[in-house]
């Protein structure tokens, strides 16, 4: 059955071949390393450069290396040893960063990074991090800024996000250059002060509870370093919100949603917490975060307590519906991006204005990026350069390239939407029952429908 399963899954035109033998791996039941030992070299080549960027290389790494080629295994085991080091460098860099921050007398808690060890990731030496994040009460977000100036940091004007979450990163400039190895444990980490731990403004979904968070964090120790954290339930809720707000924006949730899986797979019998989950939190936050549950159930197969698939069966009919069609839409826009994203952000919204905005948002751009724009990367200068020398050339080739791109992703959107639509017109309500068995029958069985080749 599994060998049969892997096949098929090899088969479906929506992924890469090297794609589906490491979720296949990594799956928390019925795992299975057939499709990695098939791969060829040059698939290997992808699948570790695809890992490196989906921060994924460190989780593929603790699978059993049985009929993986040496160099594979060896590279593996040096990625595992780098990160070992650097984490050191991690820890002595959140010390003097929040030696900084006490000495102001400003009191942060610590998200992400080494806080996922151990409930998310057993060894904090096993998940990648190149940066640290603190979040800070807003009144005291500027005064954190100047005391990490103090020492040393400085503010990276290369990257700005329209309504974040946190400032612009704090970076420090040295010697340090880029050699192409992701676990370097010289590579210094950048800073990010965040000011809020769900943004209403970008997302237009209310969640006043999140402000509850800062009055339950508590002090914890990973690895001989103490900081404070949110509590549990929190720190899980943040981890679902946080990926469901990256879904809602097209981003990359791999990572996240794997570490997610894993915590949902190893506290399934966990009665007690799931009853104090359901207590303490609103029917609102259990509902957003049941949407990053559906992601962890289907991508890597993991144990679900009763009370987390009752809160995934009481979700809104629409958004049900939308996971059941598109639950792989995510995977499939690290290859070929879509916005599929934006109709599911519909379903949770109640305002016809907001679900307008979010649409138009969404499908039509905002800005013409200038002909110095960032956006203009390494890779499309050397697409278009060799085309010609002329710099108004090249921006309109660039431009071009951009508008085609766009129109035939907009395009696609729209007909996912009407195909959408058409297929829950004839299924049904009662399909969703069998939502996680059609989820991995799709791998076995795929569909014909051009919009729904997805895990």
């Amino acid at each position: 059955m599994t060998s049969r399963f892997i096949d098929a899954c090899a088969r479906n035109i929506a992924f890469p071949r090297e794609l589906v033998a490491l979720m296949a791996a990594l799956r928390l039941q019925n795992e299975s390393t057939e499709g990695l030992q098939r791969l060829t070299d040059e698939e290997w080549h992808a699948l570790l450069d695809f890992a490196d960027l989906s921060h994924m290389t460190l989780s593929l790494a603790q699978v059993p290396d049985e009929g993986f080629p040496t160099w594979v295994s060896e590279r593996l085991r040096t990625n595992v040893a780098h990160n070992a080091e650097r984490f050191e460098h991690v820890k002595a860099t959140y010390l003097e960063a929040a030696t900084a921050l006490e000495n102001a007398q400003i009191e942060h808690v610590v998200l992400k990074g080494f806080t996922q060890s151990p409930h998310y990731v057993c060894n904090p030496r096993l998940r990648a991090q190149s940066d640290l994040d603190f979040f800070c009460q807003r009144e005291d977000i500027e005064r954190a800024r100047t005391a990490l100036e103090a020492i040393g940091y400085e503010t990276d004007k290369t990257l700005f996000t329209a309504k974040p979450d946190h400032l612009p990163a704090l970076v420090r400039t040295g010697s340090w250059k880029w050699r192409g190895d992701h676990f370097d444990p010289s590579m210094p980490l950048s800073i990010e002060l965040h000011f809020t731990l769900w943004n209403e403004g970008v997302t237009l979904l209310s969640i006043p509870e999140v402000k509850m968070f800062w009055e339950r964090r508590k002090f914890r120790m990973v690895d001989g370093v103490a900081f404070a954290g949110l509590s549990d339930g929190d720190h899980l809720a943040y981890l679902a919100l946080h990926i469901l707000r990256n879904v809602l924006a097209g981003d990359w949730v791999m990572h996240h949603v794997h570490e997610l899986a894993k915590f949902l797979h190893n506290h399934s019998d966990d009665q007690e917490f799931w009853q104090c989950w359901k207590q303490t939190y609103s029917m609102r936050l259990r509902m957003l975060t049941s949407i990053a549950f559906v992601y962890a159930g289907c991508w890597f197969d993991c144990k679900m307590n009763e009370e987390v698939e009752a809160e995934i069966e009481q979700l809104p009919e629409e958004t049900k519906s939308w996971l059941r069609t598109f639950a792989g839409s995510s995977l499939d826009a690290m290859f070929r991006p879509n916005r599929d994203w934006v109709w599911l952000h519909t379903t949770l919204l109640t305002s016809a204005k907001d679900r307008r905005r979010v649409i138009s948002n969404a499908l039509i751009p905002n800005h013409i990026p200038g002909r110095n724009s960032p956006a203009i990367s390494l890779n499309l200068r050397r697409t278009i350069a060799p085309t010609s020398d002329n710099p108004r050339i090249q921006y309109f080739l660039f431009l071009r390239t951009r508008i085609v791109g766009y129109l035939g992703m907009v395009s696609k959107t729209l007909r996912r939407r009407v195909a959408w639509w058409f297929s829950e017109k004839q299924l049904g309500r009662e399909f969703w029952k069998f939502l996680f068995a059609s989820f991995f029958l799709t791998w076995a069985f795929p569909s014909t429908s051009s919009y729904s080749i997805y895990f």
